[in-house]
């Protein structure tokens, strides 16, 4: 970092949590792990393993990866994992799910801007992929549905937001 750069953490709690509605509401980058060959219940390591699958090592071709990535770039309806907080009918999803119940959820429309490919790992199985993305963009549904379009299964096995863009 120069000495121009900045960065700025911001910690808020108490009542002030109820301003950060409008300090992220906004466009955002993430870096994020790909795991393949298995699926869970969350879309992300911290749930059950549901499917299990072995990975072809011609998943995890360089150029078949970026072809993928390229497809999600751009405006796209997407349908948000079931442990979320979106509310239904006053009810959050993740309690929905928690008692088992399925719920039909309607498709949200967000944009993917840009996906960069960091890092292929053929021995763990794992992507690094970077996703600049509009506010409201599932990261685990986005792995999922990465890895299904590769002709696999995954879910999300690391997530850092390294930046909230200003519109």
């Amino acid at each position: 970092m120069t000495h121009l750069q900045q960065e700025c953490f911001l910690c808020l709690y108490g009542k002030a949590t109820k301003v950060s509605k409008y300090l992220i509401n906004h466009d955002k980058v993430y870096e994020a792990e790909i795991k393949l060959g298995a699926c869970t219940d969350t879309l992300d390591r911290e749930g059950k393993v549901i499917e299990e699958r072995e990975v072809d090592k011609n998943t995890l071709d360089t150029e078949k990866i970026r072809k993928v990535l390229k497809q999600f770039i751009g405006k796209q309806e997407q349908i948000p994992p079931m442990y979320s907080a979106i509310k239904l009918n006053g009810k959050k999803l993740y309690e929905y799910a928690r008692e088992g119940k399925q719920i039909d959820i309607q498709p949200r429309q967000i944009e993917i801007y840009n996906i960069e490919l960091n890092k292929i790992d053929e021995e763990d199985n794992t992507i690094d992929i970077t996703i600049s993305c509009s506010k409201g963009t599932y990261i685990r549904s986005l792995c999922n549905d990465i890895a299904k379009s590769l002709g696999s299964i995954g879910y999300m096995n690391k997530l850092n937001r390294v930046k909230v863009r200003r519109l």
